[in-house]
C-alpha cells in the first residue's frame, strides 16, 4: 500500500510538472536610477579686505619732519621760559 501511494504521488507529480508550464515571469525591471542632482552653485566665500599698503614712494620722512618741528617748538618754549626766569 505504501508503495502504491508513493508511485501514485510520483505519477501525479510528473503529470503536474508536465502539464502546461507556468508562464515565465518577465525579468524584473531595474529600479529607476536616481539622476545626480545638478551641481549647486557654490556660496560666495567672504574674503576680508586686504590691508592697504603704502605706495612705493611712501617713506618715513614726514614722521622725521614732524619730530624735528616738535623739537624746535620745545626749544623755543624752553628759551622763552628761561628768559622770563632771569
Amino acid at each position: 500500500m505504501v508503495r502504491t501511494l508513493l508511485i501514485l504521488g510520483l505519477v501525479l507529480n510528473l503529470f503536474a510538472c508536465a502539464s502546461s508550464p507556468e508562464p515565465e515571469a518577465a525579468p524584473p525591471t531595474p529600479p529607476p536610477v536616481a539622476e545626480p542632482a545638478p551641481p549647486a552653485e557654490p556660496e560666495p566665500v567672504y574674503e576680508p579686505p586686504q590691508a592697504r599698503e603704502l605706495p612705493k614712494t611712501g617713506s618715513s620722512l614726514p614722521a622725521l619732519g614732524l619730530s624735528g618741528l616738535a623739537a624746535l617748538a620745545g626749544a623755543g618754549a624752553l628759551h622763552i621760559v628761561r628768559s622770563r626766569i632771569r
